[in-house]
């Protein structure tokens, strides 16, 4: 069809493009739009919640509520005597969740092993989906081939670290492997010296020697750099834990799992 100009009253006219495009405006809709946020469409992947998630969950709480009730059953626990207020147990230990931070208040002073230490460490955790905002990889173990062995890398590390850690400063009598001692009889340093400055400076060092270590070996992103430092935490936090609960006999000594079953007894 011929572009036909429109005329208005008082003779002007409009050009046959406006017209055109005065039509095409009209021919506007809105469409619904896919969010940028998603890096692919999973929509043929995506199960319903019910029943492929709640019905799993059910059988997993059934099957450990049955465990549970078998062990109570079969098992005697060790329990002691009832509570006396005039006789302390000892040793005498936190609940298993708050070990962790029993073990670390043997090597430091108690404000930076109970309150310093754990509340730099929550936060930490809390601040890195403020510095790991890439959306490829999420969900995934370890993001990538070389994230699941930066993980294996840091649980050995971990694993063979800190068991050696714990048993040299229990040989120097929890001075920070005898520097503590040398501070406080040789120099006369106070105790926030000897057992605050000090354990604190050894465990940022221990933190940037096993970045760097990994940037050696590994070369890696943000992401992996960060999945190495959350999985130290995790590894700390168990390890510490089993060292608390299974290793620390009177007077919060070394000892082992079979001895402490006499003191229950």
């Amino acid at each position: 069809m011929a572009d036909v100009a429109q005329e208005l009253p008082g003779g002007q006219q409009f050009p046959p493009n406006t017209i055109d495009e005065a039509k095409r405006q009209r021919l506007l809709e809105l469409v619904r739009g896919r969010a940028m946020a998603r890096p692919t469409d999973l929509a043929e992947d995506e199960v319903m919640v019910w029943p492929s998630l709640v019905v799993v969950e059910a059988v997993c709480a059934v099957v450990f509520l049955l465990i549970i009730t078998a062990l109570s059953i079969l098992v005697n626990g060790p329990l002691i005597d009832r509570a006396n207020p005039n006789k302390t147990p000892n040793p005498s230990k936190a609940p298993w969740y708050f070990l962790n931070l029993q073990e670390l208040l043997l090597h430091m002073n108690a404000g930076l092993a109970g309150v310093i230490v754990p509340t730099i460490a929550l936060v930490a955790i809390a601040a890195i989906p403020y510095f790991d905002r890439s959306p490829l990889g999420v969900g995934i173990l370890g993001t990538s081939a070389k994230g699941r062995k930066i993980i294996a890398f840091t649980v050995v590390y971990c694993v063979i670290l800190l068991p050696a850690m714990i048993f040299f400063d229990e040989l120097s009598g929890r001075t920070v492997f005898g520097i503590g001692r040398y501070l406080r009889e040789q120099l006369g340093m106070p105790e926030l010296i000897y057992n605050g400055i000090l354990p604190a400076i050894v465990l940022v060092a221990l933190i940037f020697i096993f970045v760097g270590i990994i940037k050696a070996i590994f070369r890696p992103t943000r992401r992996e750099l960060f999945i190495a430092l959350f999985t130290g935490f995790v590894a700390t936090y168990v390890i510490l834990t089993i060292s608390g609960t299974a290793f620390r006999g009177e007077g919060q000594a070394l000892a082992w799992p079979w001895d402490l079953l006499q003191i229950h007894h």
